[in-house]
């Protein structure tokens, strides 16, 4: 049986792991201060409620921790679309996303998954390159608007600094404008959502 100093000094030692800093019983995740990232993605849009077509690409993004649960960020990306749509004008279908935002971490230090939840502000363009309507070059169209974005993931750190990102967004928003070689044109708004599944390395320097 233990005598009463042995129980005593093992419960100070538990108590001293619980309360002393991380960085001296080991931290095995951050999210604080400069963070860059790259992801490759698989996309969908989808146009007025219609069915939704998909594609892929990569996206970067820089942020910035100011503790263990904010981080604001910045990140483009850009994917391919295969639009099946018949009534569609033909050519190159791409989709660009431009995200001004905030993640909210579940942190604890101690653990090496970190959940988390996203918001952003986001401007979103559909353009295509040398478009064909009917028979008829019409030259490169882009559809421009803009849309919240909301999403959450996980992130898996196999260090403290080097982290494999999975996160699922969503975009809701409108296209509101078209950019023609003439030049850009108001349009009726126009409801699109988009989705993209990303996989990413993030790195705090």
């Amino acid at each position: 049986m233990s005598t009463p100093p042995v129980r005593l000094a093992a419960a100070l030692c538990a108590l001293g792991a619980f309360v002393l800093p991380a960085h001296l019983v080991g931290q095995s995740s951050t999210t604080r201060g400069l963070s860059l990232g790259f992801a490759l993605e698989g996309a969908s849009l989808s146009v007025e409620g219609g069915d939704p077509s998909g594609g892929g690409g990569a996206g970067l993004r820089v942020g910035y921790g100011f503790n263990r649960i904010v981080t604001v960020f910045f990140g483009v990306d850009g994917n391919a679309i295969d639009v099946q749509d018949e009534d569609a004008p033909n050519g190159d279908w791409k989709m660009a996303h431009v995200d001004l935002g905030a993640r909210f971490h579940f942190a604890n230090t101690l653990r090496s998954w970190v959940p988390y939840l996203e918001a952003a502000l986001t401007a979103r363009a559909v353009s295509l390159a040398d478009a064909v309507v009917g028979n008829q070059t019409v030259g490169d169209l882009s559809f421009n608007g803009g849309a919240f974005t909301a999403g959450g993931g996980i992130a898996f750190y196999f260090s403290e600094a080097v982290a494999l990102d999975v996160e699922l967004l969503v975009s809701a928003g409108e296209f509101t404008s078209i950019s023609v070689d003439a030049g850009t044109l108001n349009i009726p708004d126009i409801d699109a959502a988009s989705s993209r599944l990303r996989l990413g390395l993030n790195w705090w320097p």
